[in-house]
């Protein structure tokens, strides 16, 4: 977590007392994982939190914040992807689950 040289405003210092600890580390300026700390950003803004307040906390500029805020959009190519992602996700779990009810029978069965 990048360190602060200046003192945030009582207002930013209120919103910022209200996150937890992941969430500070997430929005700050010179975390290098940039889409987690977008989403963070784009959750608090949709949740009323002022650009200004926004760009005292994280320690960006209110343009970069305004950005980051206004780029929701995703291309054609993301969205597919994300559908490709969920569906092996799915498959994914539904075998864990056969193979997890078929170690429960298998338990079962040993026990009679």
């Amino acid at each position: 977590m990048e360190k602060r040289n200046r003192r945030l405003s009582p207002q930013a210092q209120e919103v910022f007392s209200q996150l937890n600890w992941k969430v500070r580390k997430e929005i700050q300026k010179g975390n290098p994982f940039k889409g987690n700390r977008n989403r963070r950003i784009r959750e608090l803004k949709a949740k009323g939190v002022r650009w200004d307040i926004l760009a005292e906390i994280t320690g960006l500029h209110r343009a970069t914040i305004y950005r980051i805020v206004k780029d929701t959009h995703m291309t054609e190519y993301q969205i597919q992807e994300i559908q490709k992602l969920t569906t092996a996700f799915e498959a994914l779990l539904r075998t864990l689950n056969r193979l997890l009810t078929n170690m429960a029978r298998r338990q079962d069965e040993g026990k009679h």
